[in-house]
């Protein structure tokens, strides 16, 4: 045998062997890009409030034991899945930094927004212990762990209301309390003659049982046995506190003190605007005094509130000192990102994100973190709306983005399916399972009761299949987060709109600690090329990263807006080359649908920010509802 036929025979013999070694290993790395559209750099962690979190709802997610619920251990289980990312090559890691757990209590309903029991685990979702357990493994991972504090209303099933419809029997019928008399004050309500003094409205008989009334806005039903109606706003089911009463405050502190001690890095506070219906100035008291306590407890303590209503009223909730409130503007179909993305109008979103950022830098300029959305578990996921890959992939540009701390509802980054034309349908079917992979599509999880059948995960692929297509959305998000957490100037900065001349740029700058970075979003379909010497950005040299939006495997988006519920048209054509972002000599160069992110070699002052400088529009104004979707 000649030497040359020696040396080939040993490469076979050792590629085999090479090949034998990977295909015994746990896990394959994830794909190398094409190209260094994000560089691999030590992703710099900071001690402060600003995360990039993600929702779940626990049922959904993983069963750990077969017994198809979703549990706290198999969160646990997929942490690896959820950790920050490194940078390095090779990590499969999505790359948050905090997790938001839906309502973890035991609760008679699917939803669980009906608590029981405040200090206790659902036995569904496991037990105390593994609670106490994936505490302290997110934060081995680096991950802040936050929970659902559903504290407007109880379940009707609560020993609390149990005790205090007693009690109000108890008292029409004039015999002896069998329990404490303060349970008596426990939950808003009030006398027919009383709500018709104070304006209330009489609504007809419900199924022939009994009579409704409404007062500015919100509902009571009566109190059986009584003369009395309780409130109960979302649902019969959900009666709601009255925070008039010390004792409940009692009960509100050792509840925080219970889940303080447990560990938790903070709450999200449900339905904030329902604790005193439509009384902005005293819901904002009594957030204030939730905040104040927490804070004693736990001086770092994270705290977001959910106030679904209009710009305006969720700014001044921020006087609260709550860190975060949900930005609903931005978000479901009607918001200014769905708008965008179809109007494809970066140089008016850039206006939105300076003018929202400014007021809250403007109500405190280091306490009010901004907490954009895309969707939510009341509402149809985005996948429904974006109606292709390349739209859905910008959608997650432009709000991932976006300053502040990021929510990410679970499954969103695969393009998850959740939409019923059957409006009862509509919140279970947006809370479906998690679908791993082609083999472990989440059939294994039970869906919710009163999901709509109709709608599979079939069509989309799961985690395991989209991390080994580098043209995912999946990974699309995944160099997102990567290029957010490299430059902690996006998330931290004061925002100051950058005008390029063209209506589908995107272009703000963020500012903090003295480093300036822009972000650049070109909306268009087509490459579009800029003079940053012409234009005033000489400074802005460095090219960070890019992060290119088109679908994959070549296919180009005509520029018809999509529409709710059904495909775009698109037309399909091979790309002659692979598309890259360029910074030379002043020339930026940005692809379609292709994120872009410089770096300033200045150093720069603070922003001050014009109070005058805040414009407001009639659509600043409006409120897309529950059901608006």
């Amino acid at each position: 045998m000649t030497l040359k036929r020696k040396l080939h025979s040993a490469l076979l013999i050792a590629l085999a062997m090479l090949t034998v070694l990977v295909s015994c290993g746990t896990e394959e790395p994830v794909p190398e890009p094409k190209k260094p559209c994000v560089p691999d750099e030590t992703i710099v962690e900071f001690n402060d409030k600003y995360k990039n979190f993600y929702e779940i709802f626990v049922r959904s997610f993983k069963d750990s034991d077969g017994n198809g619920i979703g549990d706290l251990n198999g969160i646990t289980q997929k942490l690896d899945y959820l950790k920050p990312a490194s940078g390095a090559y090779g990590s499969s890691s999505l790359g948050i930094n905090g997790i938001w757990l839906m309502p973890v209590c035991p609760s008679p309903s699917y939803h669980k927004y009906d608590i029981t029991d405040y200090m206790a685990i659902d036995p569904s979702y496991g037990t105390m212990e593994d609670f106490e357990n994936l505490v302290q493994k997110c934060h081995e991972h680096g991950i802040t762990l936050i929970i659902d504090m559903v504290l407007n209303h109880t379940s009707s099933k609560h020993e609390w209301f149990t005790m205090f419809c007693d009690n109000l029997r108890k008292l029409k019928d004039g015999k002896e309390l069998q329990f404490d008399e303060k349970y008596t004050r426990y939950y808003s309500h009030l006398t027919a003659d009383e709500l018709l003094e104070k304006g209330g409205v009489k609504l007809d008989k419900d199924n022939g049982n009994y009579i409704y009334y409404t007062l500015n806005g919100a509902k009571f039903r009566p109190i059986i046995g009584t003369d009395y109606y309780y409130e109960c706003s979302f649902s019969d089911d959900m009666p709601e506190l009255d925070y008039n009463c010390e004792d409940v405050w009692q009960e509100v502190e050792k509840i925080c003190d219970f889940w303080i001690g447990k560990g938790l890095d903070g709450f999200r506070f449900d339905a904030v605007t329902y604790f005193d219906y439509g009384k902005t100035t005293e819901n904002a008291k009594i957030l204030r005094r939730i905040a104040q306590y927490c804070r004693s407890k736990k001086p770092d303590f994270y705290i977001v509130g959910e106030a679904w209503t209009s710009a305006p009223i969720i700014r001044d909730y921020y006087k609260s000192g709550f860190d975060s409130f949900f930005n609903f503007p931005f978000a479901n179909t009607g918001g200014y990102i769905s708008k965008t993305v179809k109007s494809q109008n970066g140089k008016e979103y850039a206006k939105k994100v300076q003018n929202w950022n400014n007021q809250l830098k403007l109500v405190s300029a280091t306490d009010a973190i901004d907490a954009p959305f895309v969707s939510n578990h009341d509402m149809y996921r985005s996948s429904s709306y974006f109606m292709t890959l390349g739209q859905r992939k910008i959608a997650a540009s432009l709000y991932l983005m976006m300053p502040g701390n990021t929510f990410i509802y679970y499954g969103e980054e695969i393009g998850l399916k959740g939409t019923s034309s059957e409006g009862s349908k509509k919140d279970p079917t947006a809370r479906l399972p998690m679908k791993w992979s082609a083999s472990d599509d989440g059939s294994s999880i039970a869906r919710p009761e009163g999901s709509d059948l109709t709608v599979d995960q079939n069509q989309i692929d799961g985690v395991a299949e989209q991390l080994s297509d580098e043209n995912s959305l999946l990974n699309h998000y995944r160099l997102l987060l990567k290029l957010k957490n490299q430059n902690p100037q996006i998330a931290r900065g004061t925002v100051t709109a950058c005008e390029f001349g063209k209506d589908s740029i995107c272009a703000y700058t963020c500012i903090y600690d003295g480093v300036a970075v822009m972000v650049l979003h070109n909306l268009d379909l087509e490459e579009a090329s800029f003079d940053l010497n012409t234009l005033g950005f000489s400074d802005f040299t460095e090219l960070r990263g890019y992060i290119v939006a088109k679908n994959a495997e070549g296919e180009n988006e005509s520029n018809s807006a999509p529409v709710f519920g059904a495909s775009s048209q698109e037309e399909t054509q091979e790309e002659e080359k692979e598309p890259e972002a360029t910074l030379e000599g002043g020339k930026l160069t940005i692809p379609g649908r292709t994120t872009v992110v410089l770096r300033s070699t200045q150093h720069y002052d603070d922003v001050v920010i014009n109070p005058d400088s805040i414009t407001t529009s009639p659509e600043d104004e409006q409120v897309q509802g529950m059901n608006d979707d």
